[in-house]
């Protein structure tokens, strides 16, 4: 996943979706998200055009943990330069080695 400027929708990561313990199953017309234990039906995303959309509204805290998204300068640049590990970002930092890159410690 790259950062897109400008993105007028959260994102949502199905391998933290998976990590909590929910089934994700997409066909051509919705995505289906259950419990994995239970079998319960959780959520049901609709494809809208080439895009399944999310109603999460009414969802628990519970199950939007998975789409908390921090806005700091910290994970505007770890997003900025593609998901890269904080552990590189700092090394990045600590070397100079891009224009630009403020000096903080990730």
């Amino acid at each position: 996943m790259l950062y897109v400027d400008g993105l007028k929708h959260n994102l949502l990561s199905i391998s933290q979706l998976c990590d909590k313990g929910f089934k994700i199953e997409f066909n051509r017309n919705c995505c289906l998200i259950t419990e994995a234990i239970s079998g319960k039906v959780a959520h049901i995303g609709k494809r809208i055009s080439n895009i399944y959309m999310l109603n999460v509204e009414h969802a628990s805290f519970h199950e939007l943990s998975c789409l908390v998204s921090r806005i700091d300068d910290l994970w505007l640049w770890h997003r900025r330069a593609t998901h890269i590990n904080m552990h590189h970002l700092n090394h990045l930092v600590r070397k100079d080695l891009v224009i630009g890159l403020p000096k903080l410690k990730f």
